[in-house]
């Protein structure tokens, strides 16, 4: 500990706020808050802080800033905030903390519809229901909602634009407002029934439901009757899987911690309606603090938002910031939220059953990671490396016909798709659909940037069998990367499909590994570890490619099909996109509504519609405007996105709610 941290400490002010200590390059190491940040500092540097973590801290510590506020309540939100944008190292780290993922509707608006949201800012007649701690589970929910509740899916623009129904509508999953098969009255029964629905008021739902299927039967509307007689078993089926464990209806959160050192494992109960939900689990690595703490930082970053606070909080623990916590739970909820320790009685054991679930949440997290562990071990001995790959890199392409040539890097860290680390490749240098050329272009250009920076794979997997491993082995040559007796500076290893054999009539044949200078490939068991990481990491890859083609595709087709229009320059062009988004749109547009697109007059309009009415273009879901994309540039990374993330298929019936 330095004597700086002592003078900074000593000369730190008496008043509520926050603290953060940084490194020498000033990055942020731990944001605490207090009420005297004095005192608070001085347990650090005394030694009356005995958490395992703060000789760590004070080790990497070289400076502390101070930020002082008028209340606690202020300091907490301070602190969730400063902890959102530097993510520091020793605070609470859960997974996915910065963003849960709402359902977002707006009851009172023009043809409501859902959407799934990460912010959830306060609106004008704004609704949020959640969080949901994974994007699987919240498009589960929302799906069952569209399947369930006819509303509509499609972006206002492409509202605007129809002039006949769309396929959900003939899916019976739209009443189609676009076109007014429905009245304003019918499509806000359906909002109000899928609001009563998630907010957990099921019973009263039920009923609604049943006077409306009987008075449909009464007029003769037997397929509106069969309508509402399926949803109404529906909603009976997952009230029959859900706990009725408060008779008196409250609607509140029963929050459960199971922890092992420095990781464990939250585990919420939503009570909505005197019905318990699905847990919530969220896990928690490398936080050495104490309970209460950890407790209280995983309330503030999951409440942070707003979004579905009930009324009451049942905790396993006191909190020494509980009255500052309740209070700004409040004001984000606009409703007074009591925060409440129960010493006896159904309440306690509904914090029981909340811990017990955070305990099975652990070990089945545990026995997962046990699993991960024997895969990569037994991936190491399979490609005979020398350890376990720890950062595993896959590479793929993606044509027609060598147009739109593409490529793709897809990477597992500890054996999980690290998406942020993806990469997305223009080919530049191939003519024609070459893919062995194609592999050494892309590998040749992921490799020099790796050397420059210092960032090499454990393991590099091409997808194929002999020929691309052989292109990749020639970049290595040339690189310089591979020695004269063969050994390689980076472990290189092929998946193959067994094509041939599938062929033959082997339908047992599984995937094959191809290693330089091996003559047969190398076939691991279905229920191989090892096996299902390489399919993973290919399939990743395989998808990233494939979407990326897609995208090029599509913008190329969609930029020389609104060059072929007579009268529409560049200016036009984009005038064009910026109003309606896709082709498709503007041929479904009037001419009134192409004559509001600046810098068009109705003679344009009228040859536009004619040009798109000869070519024929192909009618279809026009691009929402929050799917048009951008421009990308060469070797882009994918950043947050999830380029590999396929949407989940719920059962008809299943629904999966926080």
């Amino acid at each position: 500990m330095s004597e700086e941290l002592s003078r900074q400490a000593a000369s730190a002010p008496t008043e509520p706020g926050v603290y953060l200590f940084k490194d020498a390059r000033r990055r942020v190491l731990y944001v605490g808050k207090a009420r005297n940040i004095r005192a608070r500092l001085r347990q650090y540097l005394s030694g009356q802080d005995e958490r395992a973590m703060v000789p760590f801290l004070l080790q990497s510590a070289a400076e502390i800033d101070t930020m002082v506020v008028r209340t606690e309540k202020e300091a907490l939100i301070l602190e969730s905030s400063l902890i959102k944008q530097h993510r520091p190292r020793f605070n609470v780290r859960l997974v996915d903390d910065s963003a849960f993922l709402h359902l977002q509707v707006r009851p009172g608006g023009r043809w409501p519809r859902f959407r799934m949201v990460r912010a959830t800012e306060p609106g004008p007649g704004l609704r949020h229901f959640g969080p949901y701690t994974s994007a699987s589970r919240a498009r589960a929910t929302l799906e069952f909602l569209q399947r369930r509740f006819p509303m509509r899916t499609c972006s206002d623009r492409e509202l605007k634009g129809r002039t006949r129904p769309c396929l959900m509508h003939q899916m019976g999953r739209c009443l189609a407002p676009c076109v007014g098969l429905c009245t304003p009255e019918a499509y806000r029964e359906v909002v109000d029934q899928s609001v009563l629905f998630l907010e957990g008021r099921n019973r009263e739902l039920q009923r609604r439901l049943e006077a409306q299927m009987h008075a449909a039967a009464e007029d003769l509307r037997f397929e509106e009757a069969a309508r509402l007689r399926d949803l109404l078993a529906a909603i009976e089926s997952t009230i029959e899987r859900q706990a009725v464990a408060d008779v008196g209806n409250k609607n509140r959160d029963v929050w459960g911690i199971h922890r092992e050192g420095s990781r464990g494992v939250f585990s919420i109960l939503p009570m909505r309606q005197g019905q318990l939900r699905e847990a919530l689990v969220l896990p928690f690595s490398d936080q050495f603090g104490a309970d209460e703490e950890l407790l209280s930082s995983a309330l503030n970053a999951v409440y942070c938002e707003g979004g579905d606070i009930p009324e009451e909080l049942l905790l396993p623990i006191s909190l020494p910031d509980e009255a500052a916590l309740a209070e700004l739970l409040g004001e984000r909820r606009g409703a007074a939220v009591s925060l409440k320790v129960p010493q006896r009685g159904d309440k306690l054991s509904t914090v029981e059953l909340a811990r017990s679930n955070a305990e099975v949440a652990w070990r089945k997290q545990a026995e997962a990671e046990s699993r991960q562990t024997a895969a990569l071990e037994e991936l190491a001995r399979v490609c005979r490396l020398p350890g376990p790959p720890r950062r595993i890199e896959c590479f793929d392409n993606s044509n027609i016909e060598g147009t739109d040539a593409v490529a793709a890097m897809a990477v597992l860290i500890d054996g999980q798709p690290s998406r942020a680390h993806y990469r997305r490749y223009r080919v530049k240098t191939v003519v024609g659909a070459d893919d062995y050329a194609t592999m050494r272009e892309i590998l040749g250009r992921r490799l020099r940037r790796g050397l420059e920076e210092g960032d090499l794979p454990d393991l590099l997997v091409v997808d194929g069998g002999k020929g691309q491993l052989n292109a990749a082995l020639a970049v290595f040559e040339a690189m310089g990367l591979r020695a004269a007796d063969g050994t390689l500076a980076i472990p290189l290893i092929g998946i193959v499909k067994p094509r041939t054999e599938r062929a033959r009539g082997d339908r047992e044949a599984t995937d094959r590994v191809v290693l330089p200078g091996l003559k047969d490939p190398i076939r691991l068991p279905h229920n191989s570890g090892a096996l299902r990481l390489l399919q993973l990491v290919r399939d990743e890859v395989h998808d990233a490619a494939v979407r990326y083609h897609r995208f090029v595709r599509d913008k190329r087709t969609l930029t020389s099909a609104l060059e072929r229009l007579p009268g529409v320059g560049e200016a036009r062009r984009r005038a064009l996109l910026l109003r309606f988004g896709s082709v498709e749109a503007v041929s479904l547009a009037t001419e009134a509504e192409l004559c509001s697109v600046p810098g068009l007059g109705p003679a344009v309009a009228r040859r536009i519609l004619d040009a798109l009415a000869a070519a024929a273009a192909p009618a279809g879901d026009a691009d929402s405007d929050e799917d048009v994309a951008e421009e990308v540039g060469d070797d882009e990374a994918l950043g947050g996105t999830d380029p590999g993330a396929r949407p989940q298929d719920a059962a008809a019936d299943t629904l999966l709610l926080e």
